[in-house]
């Protein structure tokens, strides 16, 4: 009989609900906005709610034997969802009760960045390699970390929050978590680049006619030539490749895969910035953009419950 499991990823911009197979083979998937109005976090999982319906609807053939939901961080565990998350507008969004209360099935919650990692040691490109670390860049940055086969986690299951290490100390640019300044997050993620373009701009004199307003208008004003782009996209290949060093220095992986929107749609220039400044101080693993596309995330949480059936 086939196994399948039903697989949740809620992220920043979008929320994804899919049916997979134990070979990693997706077999219905549905997309929606993440809900970001109403009066709590209620509005998102109620959402997820109504997606898996529907999904179930288009595969009434299918009888899943679990749920797993890759997350926004960082998460609350014990309530089982994501607490004050810079990403979305709610204090906290419960996951695992409501859709436990609707579908009676086991319910495996996970970080996005670990999930993906574990979409990677299963379906991807991590299938025999023991010391890996998949890394997102997209609304805002993260990582999850397979150390000798298993799964770094920490003390709360928050571990390798990679987008808020200190990689600049020279713009002091505030993060979206509001805690610090110089992170990577805060000047790397899509949603924090247009800021980091127009600070940099700004100290360096730049003459700039229009102020690109996403990361995607920066990505385009470099590829069309202009040249303040062009240079402030130097500037940010070295903080990518200074965060990069600082990952391969704590976690020595044999393999770093990158995705999220942002590396997605950006891969080869980005990956040619990060090989050409990343520091040499430990021998340079495989460093390449994830060959599982946004599905590293989905792939995940549903590897997380196959990893749990016999």
């Amino acid at each position: 009989m086939n196994r399948y499991a039903l697989a949740v990823d809620l992220g920043a911009t979008n929320v994804r609900v899919g049916v997979v197979s134990r070979t990693g083979k997706i077999i219905a998937k549905v997309r929606d906005k993440t809900p970001k109005h109403g009066k709590s976090g209620a509005m998102v999982s109620q959402r997820i709610i109504e997606m898996i319906r529907l999904v179930l609807m288009e595969r009434p053939d299918t009888r899943p034997v679990g749920i797993g939901i890759s997350s926004i961080g960082p998460l609350d565990y014990r309530r089982g969802g994501p607490l004050a998350s810079p990403n979305i507008p709610f204090s906290f969004v419960s996951l695992t009760e409501p859709l436990r209360k609707k579908f009676s099935l086991p319910i495996f919650l996970l970080n996005d960045a670990n999930a993906a990692a574990l979409g990677e040691q299963r379906f991807g490109a991590g299938k025999n390699k023991k010391n890996l670390v998949y890394i997102t860049i997209s609304t805002g940055i993260g990582a999850g970390v397979i150390a000798d086969g298993k799964l770094l986690l920490g003390r709360g299951g928050n571990a390798a929050e990679v987008g808020h290490m200190i990689v600049d100390t020279t713009y002091a640019l505030t993060c979206s978590c509001k805690k610090g300044a110089g992170h990577w997050e805060g000047n790397a993620s899509g949603r924090n680049i247009p800021k980091f373009f127009k600070t940099w701009a700004k100290t360096h004199h730049k003459s700039i006619t229009t102020m690109p307003r996403t990361a995607k208008d920066v990505f385009d004003s470099a590829r069309s030539g202009n040249a303040a782009a062009r240079e402030f996209l130097d500037v940010l290949h070295r903080v990518n490749a200074r965060a990069i060093s600082d990952v391969i220095v704590a976690y020595d992986p044999e393999l770093i895969t990158i995705g999220g929107s942002v590396m997605l749609m950006n891969g080869p220039l980005l990956l040619a910035g990060i090989k050409k400044y990343v520091d040499r101080y430990l021998r340079t693993p495989e460093i390449h953009v994830t060959r599982l596309g946004d599905d590293a995330t989905l792939l995940g949480a549903a590897a997380a419950v196959f990893a749990r059936q016999k």
